[in-house]
Formats: structure tokens, sequence, C-alpha cells
């Protein structure tokens, strides 16, 4: 008995191998339904069927996020960037509020870098602007008396910031104007005369009188 195919079995049918399928009948039965079968039937006609064309499968293809290579992460620009002077811990003493830093940089900072001051987490307007040179002096001013923390990042032409030294933490003293003997003033303070007791005379001067 052929075995009779429905109309959407077609698809599948001509996807076979033709050493399976040598050929393929079609005719339409009683009821108008187009049959395709591999034997054929009453008024059956021959499908032609070309060569099967064999299909690969896409090889899966791994997809990078944007950014990934292969190639290891970058290091740091500079092996080192350290604040030499003033050292952790130090206290200073300025009226002025006013800071010396002393950076190194190794290698020497590239010109398209700056080397900008961070005080207490925020970064100021004091910077170096890089010449290929490896050290480095960084003044701040008005600083107020307390203490500080102190560290330099190194910055591209965009602003980025690619490395932060260590922070180092400075103990900033200022004389107050309202301190008697404060700086520049040159009279010593005065020590008050002791209370004499009431209706007592000053002591006479002593000598030949």
């Amino acid at each position: 008995m052929p075995r009779i195919l429905p109309l959407t079995a077609l698809p599948l049918l001509l996807a076979l191998p033709l050493a399976a399928a040598a050929q393929i009948y079609t005719w339409t039965d009683a009821d108008g339904n187009k049959v395709f079968s591999d034997q054929p039937g009453p008024g059956a006609s021959t499908l032609e069927v070309g060569p099967t064309n064999t299909v690969e499968p896409p090889r899966r293809t791994e997809i990078r996020s944007p950014g990934t290579s292969d190639q290891p992460a970058a290091g740091p620009a500079y092996q080192r960037l350290e604040i030499t002077s003033p050292s952790n811990d130090e206290a200073i003493r300025s009226n002025e509020g006013n800071l010396v830093l002393s950076v190194t940089t190794d290698p020497g900072l590239s010109g398209s870098h700056l080397l900008r001051v961070e005080l207490d987490g925020e970064l100021t307007d004091v910077s170096s602007p890089g010449r290929g040179q490896r050290n480095h002096l960084l003044s701040l001013t008005n600083i107020d008396r307390g203490s500080h923390q102190l560290a330099v990042v190194v910055v591209d032409a965009r602003g980025n910031v690619l490395q932060r030294s260590s922070a180092i933490t400075v103990h900033l003293q200022r004389t107050s104007l309202l301190q008697p003997g404060r700086a520049g003033s040159n009279q010593a303070p005065q020590v008050p005369n002791a209370p004499r007791a009431p209706n007592v005379p000053a002591p006479g001067r002593s000598g030949g009188s």
C-alpha cells in the first residue's frame, strides 16, 4: 500500500535524500486533495526532485562584550607615583596655610598627562603639566588648619583619572590672630601686677633718704 502524505509534509519529503525516496508521485484523490507518495496512485504524475543540498549548521560564535580583548589588561602607566614630601602624619606649621608637595613619577610624566592634587578627596586646580620630568613641586595655599588627606592623580587630555597615588595625612598648624604673642608681634606678653592690701603704702625706695 502506498504511503499517502498530506500536502503539509511535502517540504519534509523533498528534504529526504534521493536514496531514501528515489521517485515522488502526486495525484488528486476523490475528495480533491493533493496527494504525495513514494508509490504511484491512480492518475499519478511524477514529481521532479532536484539534487538535495546539504546545509551545515552555523558555527557557534562567542559574543564578546564591548571592550573585551584577549590581551591582558594594561598595568599602571607609572611604576612610581608618590608624594615624597611632606611625609605621612607630619605636623606642619604655616601661619599662611601654605603647603608644598614634592612628587616623584617613574617614568617621567608624559607630555599628554597632567598631575593634579587631591585635597580631602576633592580635586583641586593645582596641577603640573608633563614634560618628561620625574620630580614635581605643587603648591597649595590658604589651607585651613587641622588634619588633611593629600594625594596626587594623573589625568589625560580629556580629564580622565588614569592613576592615583597613595594618600598621606598632614596636620597643618596655623597661629590664630587672636592669640597673644602671635607671629609678627615683637612685644612680649605683660605679667599683671600682684594686688596690694588696702591702706598699705607702697614700699619706699632703699637708700639714704
